[in-house]
């Protein structure tokens, strides 16, 4: 309340976990929010019950290899460096927060920095 910030309900919306399905509309009733269902994206991150297999991860792994496909050839050594660092540091550090990334898209990521320099 100190903020003034407000849950905009209209762009909320509630997923059910171990939920009856009269339950769900009632409460997304209440609440005016829409229902969804697992699995969902949430800021870029797959969410779902289950353990994450590594093909979850191909948009992860193909946005570092576009990020680095068509820049790279034209930068020296310095900007291939930065470029890791920026990259392919900042994308998977931001998975890595919320999920454990399998050992084969780590490997993969790892290529990519290696053909990068």
């Amino acid at each position: 309340m100190s903020t003034g910030l407000k849950v905009n309900f209209t762009k909320s919306m509630m997923v059910p976990i171990n939920l009856s399905e009269a339950k769900l509309d009632s409460l997304a009733a209440t609440f005016a929010c829409s229902k969804g269902s697992l699995p969902f994206t949430y800021l870029g991150l797959p969410l779902r019950i289950e353990w994450p297999k590594a093909l979850v991860f191909l948009p992860l792994v193909s946005k570092c290899e576009k990020r680095l496909s068509g820049i790279s050839s034209f930068l020296n050594l310095a900007g291939r460096l930065q470029m890791v660092n920026v990259v392919f540091s900042a994308l998977p550090t931001f998975f890595m927060c919320t999920l454990e990334l399998p050992k084969g898209v780590i490997k993969q990521i790892d290529k990519f920095k290696k053909d990068c320099l």
